[in-house]
């Protein structure tokens, strides 16, 4: 196997600890050969600096994002209310996400694994464990957020074939034409989801009438069940770093006037986060915990999962996988 790993590296200096667990875990989890390639147009100059002299990173020259010049129709009509960083995060993200992918192809590797900075595997061998999965007709393995609201390969974590690539050319978003279509009426049906980076993939899937393997969550630790989730055991995401960090968000909202008013902090979730078939899930059918969760304050929660990976990262995941 060669294996190539893409990940945007949107991550700020406060988070540079962060980016140094994300490339250990890498290197100590990954038996196979592999090389990272890796878009550094968002990143502050103390990690890039770090990613530079890393043996293993490929830094890549990506063509730079236009801001706006993504968004579709739909996202383009919210503008005014939810602004257009946070509209806009999933397109430059992906933008610089295909442009590696591409550039992994062209070198010849024989699968792709995507990442972001809060996101790794957990366990030797993963990839090979992954790419066993794989076969003609289940064409990758992804995170899946929720199975039943949200079934879309996430891209903190996508693995697949050169094959499926090449054979298929798939995107991370989907075109307007594409929304509009009959085909993508039924895959919402078939596969309720929210419109982020990775739906794509998994219409293609779809409608090429493949499969993919969903890696679920499988955390048996932990206190929140958004943040901070191990998944099929082999994989850590942190979650949401990257609206924190370089939206510069307070409670997952990007602007003052979001903040208090009629929203409350649910609503501030909900709407900052979270697709609209989850925000049902957490009105009916969360748990006591969950719900006292919301109300508690979203950012504060995650600056607290953060800082025990931070301060512990070899515990803080065993107790993740085990409880203990």
């Amino acid at each position: 196997m060669k294996l190539g790993i893409a990940v945007v590296y949107m991550v700020s200096e406060r988070n540079e600890r962060l980016l140094e667990i994300h490339l250990d875990q890498i290197e100590k989890n990954t038996t196979v050969p592999y090389t990272i390639y890796a878009a550094v147009n968002a990143v502050r100059p103390a990690c890039r600096t770090k990613l530079q002299v890393h043996p293993r990173v490929k830094i890549c020259a990506c063509e730079p994002y236009v801001t706006g010049s993504g968004l579709l129709r739909q996202d383009r009509r919210q503008v005014a209310t939810r602004g257009l960083a946070f509209l806009d995060s999933k397109y430059e993200h992906s933008w610089y996400l295909e442009q590696l992918i591409r550039m992994a192809i062209e070198d010849g590797v024989s699968h792709i694994a995507l990442f972001h900075v809060d996101s790794f595997p957990i366990r030797r061998g993963w990839a090979t464990e992954l790419a066993g999965r794989l076969s003609d007709r289940c064409v990758l393995a992804g995170i899946s957020r929720d199975p039943e609201f949200d079934h879309k390969p996430l891209t903190a974590c996508v693995f697949y074939g050169r094959d499926f690539y090449c054979t298929y050319q798939p995107r991370l978003l989907l075109t307007q034409e594409e929304i509009d279509s009959q085909d993508y009426q039924r895959y919402r049906q078939a596969c309720p989801h929210s419109g982020g980076s990775g739906v794509g993939y998994g219409f293609k899937v779809f409608t090429e009438d493949l499969t993919w393997f969903p890696l679920i969550r499988s955390s048996t630790g932990g206190d929140h069940p958004l943040f901070a989730g191990v998944y099929a055991d082999l994989i850590f995401h942190l979650m949401a770093t990257t609206v924190v960090e370089e939206q510069h968000a307070v409670d997952f909202t990007l602007r003052p006037s979001q903040r208090s008013g009629l929203l409350g902090a649910t609503a501030r979730v909900a709407r900052a986060l979270l697709p609209e078939t989850l925000k049902r899930r957490i009105r009916w059918r969360a748990s006591p915990h969950l719900k006292a969760w919301c109300r508690t304050g979203d950012r504060e929660a995650w600056e607290q999962e953060r800082h025990r990976l931070l301060d512990d990262p070899d515990g803080y995941l065993a107790h993740l996988r085990t409880g203990l």
